[in-house]
């Protein structure tokens, strides 16, 4: 039974993969068009942000790994590590995103920063009303 359910959870994960890269490339393009940049083909768009997802997820894993180690060696616990690996991502993340977008969209590194803080935005957006709707459901089981 046990490597039945490992399956469906494989399977369910490769499946995940293209819808979770059409969000990506949903909100990239749509933060193109916010910022005043042409609509990039979704071709184009999924390319740029599976190349920016695999270069900050490496670079997250080099992080996380450094922050881990120092956390156990000064005795921290290891939920902080994960808190400080965030907070420290976030301007990695911009700086990766930001280059990738200009070098591979022909666009100035300004508004390469732009087209990532309005993806920013719409993530934040997405997860504050999906919080939203949660809550009230929770509520209203209560």
């Amino acid at each position: 039974m046990f490597p039945a359910v490992m399956l469906a959870c494989c399977f369910f994960a490769v499946l995940l993969v293209p819808v979770l890269l059409f969000v990506l490339t949903s909100v990239f393009r749509q933060s193109c068009v916010l910022c005043g940049l042409p609509r990039p083909s979704v071709a184009t768009a999924a390319g740029v942000m599976l190349l920016i997802r695999v270069s900050t997820t490496v670079s997250e894993a080099v992080m996380n790994a450094v922050v881990q180690e120092s956390c156990r060696a000064a005795g921290l616990p290891r939920w902080e590590a994960g808190i400080i690996v965030f907070f420290l991502l976030l301007p990695i993340d911009l700086v990766i995103s930001a280059a990738l977008h200009a070098a591979l969209m022909n666009i100035r590194f300004g508004k390469g920063i732009e087209v990532w803080f309005v993806q920013m935005l719409i993530y934040l957006a997405v997860g504050v009303l999906v919080g939203a709707v949660v809550l009230a459901i929770y509520a209203g089981m209560k």
